[in-house]
């Protein structure tokens, strides 16, 4: 074995190294490649997804990635904040259309766990880089214990949970290389001799700035945990160096080359994000997703041995398994460790790094075995609380166990920095060549142990021959999906083979605007019972899907568990498509054919501006959330109408207001009481008309019970 690697050779090995690794660490997923994916056959389909859609709106729909009409069709929604992973939809595009979605997955999955290795790999040689060459080169002992870091970051039980499905976390590949040149820009930068220095610097802070676009591209916590780890830094070389203005630069200098790269981008996310509410999670998600004191310490649940053990305990947990699985390793905290001692000045930092993301991923409160309140005392706030106060986007964000990916880079580097240690006095005793590798195997294999995940759980997509047999028609269309009241991500890789527009979709944040909240027929599926608009809706149900465009209901069957909420189901879509042709009737499927209708009726569909329907008095209600609500007032052909509003307020009173093409059309008030609000009679064409609600009271205090339309012909 050679003792100082080639400039080259080392890197092969490496690469080498970590897609064999990537191949154990994962199987059976290279036995099934081009079959399943692996995960629990979720979140799955959702990327799956992703990568079918960004092929079809770049070479199909000759479009932008970020609106799709495909989903909550007609009206589409954006993407923004959906988990759409651009980076591989576009890397992987060649492999999506010449061996299809679940190759192209697939190989995505490999290149992050070998990618972000290797890029952890060079990390820790840059950290270790004054005790890692001698005269000739790189020693072999910074090589293997570099290895072991990428190994750690690579295949933590973090990043093989995420695997479950979540995509834009399993890419966590570019995480390390930005590190990497972001520290060489902030380490490199000087003032002086400005014409070479600025040069220098500069090329490291565009670098670096063009691996944070790519973090970005994979997902955007990444991106937010990276700027931190930006500012962490910063701070540490203005108080090692004593200077303030060289490193402020550097940091300002990536900063600004990622705003620049991402500005089309940003500007609507930022806007959007500061002025809508959908996006902010349900209260309460924020602490019930951040990670327990305990779970740093507690095996993952996948594994084949004392996983069940493991599980038992990780039940206490608030998260779901992939987001409450951070163990770091018993093996690789004992190195962490051994690096503290041994090496202060080489592992103070990755120290004070390890800890800050670990105390940001416990969130807002402290949990400690499922527990907030301790003999009395708690909740305990936590920094995260102050950090969601000061940062105006984190209200959008819920997941907080996930800072843990950088909890796992920083002692990955801090492990490879304990064993080159460990290894470079074995050499000095004497032992040779070999001997180290065999040691840096015995210790892989122990965090391999700690880390194994085998056999992996793998998801076989569960396409029906119908779903082809949609494809096949060339006529455009759109299909309706039951269950409804929640949306299957299996949906989503059903229409990477059917290829047509659903009127429902699963996306990352809910869209307040989809047909299934606010159109009739699709509302009564959504909430499995009445809402404020409808009445009947088997009467209307060929008019409102015929004016979807859509032609086929398909209701999964093998989406409904036994019990009640299947018999439901199942009988409201029979007594709402009662007589309808069934095309197709099996185990998997039943599936009506929407019929054609000779006489079209009018309906109200939900605008913008409400409350989620509750359930109040025996009855469905929704309250006014914004100061102006509107309807929409659908008509096959230009008739006279007006609207009867039955509603009440939680003040004392409150006024209604109605308009029509910005004309007051009526006003009144009410009480305490259920009152019917009815307007003059409207002359309206056939089409959509908008009537706007105004309440003159604070917003959310108007319920409404119920809004009908009467013809007056």
């Amino acid at each position: 074995m050679n003792r100082h690697p080639d400039r080259y050779r080392h890197h092969v090995y490496a690469l080498l190294g970590y897609l064999a690794l990537t191949l154990l660490m994962t199987y059976p997923l290279v036995s099934e490649f081009a079959r399943a994916i692996p995960g629990d056959g979720f979140d799955g389909w959702q990327n799956v997804w992703n990568l079918w859609w960004v092929k079809r709106a770049l070479l199909v729909e000759g479009s932008s990635p970020y609106f799709t009409r495909f989903v909550d069709y007609p009206d589409g929604v954006y993407l923004y904040f959906h988990t759409l992973n651009i980076f591989n939809g576009l890397t992987f595009l060649p492999v999506t259309l010449n061996a299809g979605v679940l190759v192209a997955y697939n190989l995505a999955v490999v290149f992050s766990f070998v990618v972000g290795g290797y890029g952890t790999y060079l990390l820790a040689l840059y950290v270790m880089r004054h005790d890692s060459l001698d005269g000739r080169g790189l020693r072999l002992p910074a090589c293997l214990a570099a290895f072991l870091g990428g190994v750690v970051f690579a295949f933590s039980p973090y990043h093989t949970a995420h695997l479950l499905g979540h995509m834009q976390l399993i890419s966590l590949e570019w995480i390390p290389f930005y590190a990497l040149f972001a520290i060489k820009a902030i380490e490199k930068a000087q003032v002086s001799n400005l014409k070479f220095q600025i040069s220098n610097w500069l090329r490291y802070a565009l670098i670096a700035a063009l691996f944070l676009v790519l973090v970005a591209a994979c997902d955007w916590y990444y991106a937010f945990y990276m700027v931190l780890f930006t500012g962490l830094y910063w701070l540490w070389a203005v108080w090692r160096r004593r200077v303030w203005l060289a490193p402020t630069l550097a940091a300002v200098a990536i900063g600004f080359f990622f705003v620049l790269a991402t500005l089309l981008l940003l500007v609507p996310m930022v806007r959007e994000s500061l002025t809508a509410d959908y996006m902010v999670p349900p209260t309460g998600s924020t602490e019930r997703l951040s990670a327990d004191l305990t779970a740093f310490f507690t095996p993952s649940e996948l594994h084949p041995l004392w996983g069940d053990v493991a599980g038992r305990w990780a039940a206490r947990f608030t998260a779901s398994t992939s987001e409450r699985t951070v163990f770091a390793g018993y093996s690789v905290l004992g190195l962490a460790i051994l690096a503290l001692i041994t090496r202060w000045r080489a592992a103070r930092f990755w120290v004070l790094s390890t800890l800050v993301f670990a105390v940001l991923a416990l969130g807002p409160v402290l949990h400690v075995g499922g527990n907030t309140l301790f003999g009395g005392w708690g909740p305990i706030p936590l920094p995260y609380a102050l950090l969601h106060q000061i940062v105006p986007l984190l209200r959008i964000s819920r997941s907080v166990s996930r800072f843990d990916v950088a909890v796992m880079l920083s002692i990955g580097v801090l492990a490879a920095i304990g064993l080159n240690w460990l290894l470079n006095r074995i050499h000095k005793a004497g032992y040779n060549e070999v001997v180290l590798g065999l040691i840096t195997v015995g210790i892989l294999a122990v965090v391999g142990l700690e880390f194994l995940v085998v056999p992996y759980p793998m998801s076989f997509p569960e396409t029906q021959p119908f779903h082809y047999q949609v494809g096949r028609e060339p006529e455009p269309y759109a299909v309706m999906d039951i269950p409804m009241d929640w949306d299957r991500p299996a949906n989503l890789l059903h229409q990477t083979v059917h290829q047509k527009p659903t009127v429902s979709g699963y996306t990352s944040r809910t869209n307040p605007l989809s047909p299934a909240w606010r159109t009739p027929v699709l509302q009564t599926f959504r909430y499995l019972g009445p809402d404020i608009n409808v009445d009947d809706p088997r009467e209307v149900a060929p008019t409102v899907l015929t004016d979807l465009n859509v032609r086929y209901v398909v209701v999964h069957k093998n989406d409904l568990p036994p019990g009640d909420y299947r018999e439901i189901t199942l009988s409201l879509a029979d007594e709402v498509f009662d007589g309808w042709p069934v095309v197709v009737d099996d185990d998997w499927l039943k599936v009506f054919q929407v019929p054609q209708t000779a006489t079209s009726l009018p309906y109200l569909m939900l605008g913008e501006g409400w409350a989620p329907r509750e359930w109040r008095d025996g009855g469905s209600a929704r309250a006014l959330a914004d100061p102006v609500a509107t309807l929409g007032v659908r008509l096959p052909q230009a008739q006279t109408v007006h609207l009867e509003m039955t509603a009440y307020s939680l003040d004392e009173s409150a006024s209604l207001e109605m308009w029509l093409d910005g004309e007051l059309i009526g006003t009144q008030s009410i009480g305490p009481q259920p009152t019917v609000v009815t307007t003059p009679a409207l002359p309206l064409p056939a089409g959509e008309s908008v009537v706007e609600i105004r309440a003159g009271s604070t917003p959310g205090t108007v319920i409404v019970r119920r809004v009908n339309l009467v013809s007056d012909q």
